[in-house]
């Protein structure tokens, strides 16, 4: 029997800003940016939600309903540095957990209990350590899947910890408000509303032929996850994805500068993924722009990317993708994920030209292992650092690997 554990930390942003600032721990906040043609709460504290405010809200809005309202600009470079901290504990806990950056953390501990106890102890464990290291409290919730899990951490959030016994889950879920379930979209909700349901229960209850008359394709899935049936796994840390991060010192719109920073990370994050022995079938870009919107773009590869070369040129032309407003940039966050192991096993038609990049990979990571990263770098990497190259200097440095020290 599986073993799962949810820690969900609501207003996780908000969360990040008092450790950040103590002087916010008692005040009415929110976290503001724009979106469209408006001004808008992206996370609100625990204050500001007594006092009426939600995620979403017009900040004009938020400021009539709260006086001297404390508004934050986003702080992604804060926010990431926290994520690594925390999965720097859980990692402790269980090699397989799942982050998504935004308050949402779920661990494998089936086959821990000699170590930590069973899995209610477990997330105490956790708990304790995440409020005495982090200063930070999460709900928790002990349970054999993730879907009852998160339920269970929205009914006793902001903090508290529940365990759900295996086989209690759809007794559990009965009488808790449909709105709990996770993955209900608009749509969703619209019949939810028209059918008149307000417990999960009552969804529990359809047939097939109702389920799929009600709610098309999608019918059956939410009956059955109104059953507490939920198969998706907890998807392994390091084997998920490996993200590498470039913040700016100041907001930038200069293209050149941005492409280098891109070259670095993705330099970064090709190095430690071949350290592991692995290719990475999907990439992805996402650019954070100085008002706190996000874009972003993802790829998905028929065979596995590996050299420096061919992740530098993918993440181009993703950011070409991501990158549609003219804005100013504060970072570039670049992911490799979906891994196939690897070897560099000799391939009797590889052409000459793949042979040299592979051994000139090889090469450079050597050095990197040996004597540290940023030992050896582009030219552009370096073009971007120095912001003094003309746009046709910069191409031809493009093509160059520079050596530093």
């Amino acid at each position: 029997m599986e073993a799962i554990l949810h820690l969900n930390l609501i207003s996780f942003r908000s969360i990040a800003s008092v450790m950040k600032d103590s002087s916010l721990k008692n005040k009415p906040f929110v976290i503001a940016g724009r979106v469209g043609a408006q001004d808008v709460a992206q996370d609100v504290s625990v204050h500001a939600l007594r006092e009426g405010l939600y995620p979403g809200i017009p900040l004009s809005h938020a400021q009539r309903l709260v006086k001297n309202l404390t508004i934050l600009p986003p702080d992604p470079a804060h926010y990431f540095s926290v994520n690594q901290e925390i999965e720097k504990l859980i990692s402790r806990y269980s090699p397989v957990w799942q982050n998504d950056g935004n308050g949402n953390i779920y661990l494998d501990v089936t086959g821990t209990r000699r170590l930590f106890g069973p899995p209610a102890d477990c997330a105490c464990l956790i708990q304790n350590e995440m409020q005495s290291k982090i200063k930070i409290e999460p709900a928790a919730a002990a349970g054999a899947n993730k879907l009852v899990c998160k339920v269970a951490t929205r009914t006793i959030r902001p903090e508290g910890l529940i365990e759900i016994r295996p086989g209690d889950e759809r007794s559990f879920l009965s009488h808790q408000d449909i709105k709990l379930l996770p993955g209900l979209g608009q749509s969703l909700m619209k019949t939810i509303r028209v059918t008149g349901f307000a417990e999960i229960g009552e969804l529990a209850e359809l047939s097939d032929t109702q389920a799929l008359s009600l709610f098309g394709k999608k019918g059956i899935l939410l009956r059955d996850s109104a059953r507490g049936i939920d198969l998706s796994p907890v998807l392994a840390g390091k084997e998920r994805v490996i993200k590498s991060r470039a913040d700016f010192s100041q907001d930038i719109i200069d293209e050149n500068v941005i492409r280098g920073s891109i070259a670095s990370i993705a330099e970064h994050a090709g190095l430690q993924m071949r350290r592991d022995k692995l290719g990475a079938l999907s990439i992805g870009i996402s650019v954070i722009y100085a008002d706190g919107i996000e874009g972003a773009a993802i790829e998905k590869k028929k065979h596995p990317l590996v050299l420096d070369r061919e992740i530098t040129q993918s993440a181009f032309c993703l950011f070409e993708k991501a990158a549609i407003r003219r804005i100013r940039v504060r970072s570039v966050c670049l992911s490799l994920e979906n891994f196939l192991p690897l070897g560099y096993e000799a391939d009797l038609f590889e052409l000459e030209t793949e042979t040299k990049n592979r051994r000139l990979q090889e090469a450079v990571d050597s050095i990197q292992n040996r004597h540290g990263e940023g030992k050896v770098t582009r030219g552009l990497v370096l073009a971007a650092s120095n912001k003094r190259l003309s746009r046709k200097d910069y191409r031809e440095k493009e093509k160059c690997l520079w050596i530093q020290g």
